[in-house]
């Protein structure tokens, strides 16, 4: 992601989401831990320049959206995700590596040291690379790796779920979930809330956590009319 994203349309959808997953599905989750993957800003960009008034997420949520706006413009505000309501909710958020750009080849590794997903029990995983998935033809920076995210999940406390962003190139959403189902073999279960250009991907390494982010995605999905839900792979309630 871009520091010039924050707040805008699709962070409200990005933030509304995970609040929802991290409260409403049953049990909640603990923590949510925030792995950024940051690219450098590009100055000429016009990104994040599309108001978070243009996406129906929950009222509480906006509040939060604009503080994301305050210069300079710093991935601290995050932490506040969790009183965004009148009753706070229980979840702990936290941030990986908040100063440093992923980058590819040695810097890339050195991105990861010290990430260490066997500790982080009953924790929703957000990654979030500025486009998604890697492709077949899209390498570097701007993707998560699936050798990452296997290697991630597979260490991942049982009760814990992996959530990836994913920005919709020129494809269908049906053609690139397709893809997806396929290159998702390690994951036991993989659902997806999207809309017209974005999608997040939940992940779940085991029975265990399946139903919860089924049951939880669905519901977002349920209560609002621009989101739509598919199963990618496994099973569900």
């Amino acid at each position: 992601m871009k520091l010039q994203y924050l707040g805008d349309a699709r962070d409200a959808f990005k933030w509304d989401l995970l609040h929802w997953i991290c409260t409403k599905a049953s049990p909640g989750f603990d923590k949510m831990v925030f792995v950024p993957m940051l690219t450098p800003d590009i100055e000429s960009s016009n990104d994040g320049q599309t108001s978070h008034l243009r996406f129906e997420c929950r009222g509480f949520i906006r509040p939060f959206l604009d503080s994301l706006k305050n210069e300079p413009r710093s991935l601290k505000y995050i932490s506040a995700l969790r009183a965004t309501e009148k009753n706070p909710p229980t979840f702990q958020v936290s941030l990986f590596a908040p100063t440093k750009h992923i980058g590819t080849g040695k810097q890339r590794a050195e991105y990861w040291t010290g990430f260490e997903p066997e500790k982080l029990e009953n924790a929703l995983v957000f990654f979030d690379p500025d486009n998604g998935f890697e492709t077949k033809t899209q390498h570097g920076a701007k993707w998560v790796l699936h050798s990452e995210l296997k290697h991630f999940l597979f260490r991942l406390p049982k009760t814990s779920v992996a959530i990836v962003y994913q920005h919709r190139p020129r494809r269908k959403w049906n053609d690139l979930f397709s893809d997806l189902k396929d290159n998702l073999s390690y994951a036991h279960t993989a659902v997806a809330a999207y809309e017209g250009n974005l999608a997040f991907v939940a992940m779940a390494g085991n029975e265990s956590t399946d139903r919860r982010i089924f049951a939880a995605t669905k519901g977002y999905a349920d209560e609002h009319s621009v989101v739509c839900h598919t199963l990618l792979r496994g099973a569900h309630a």
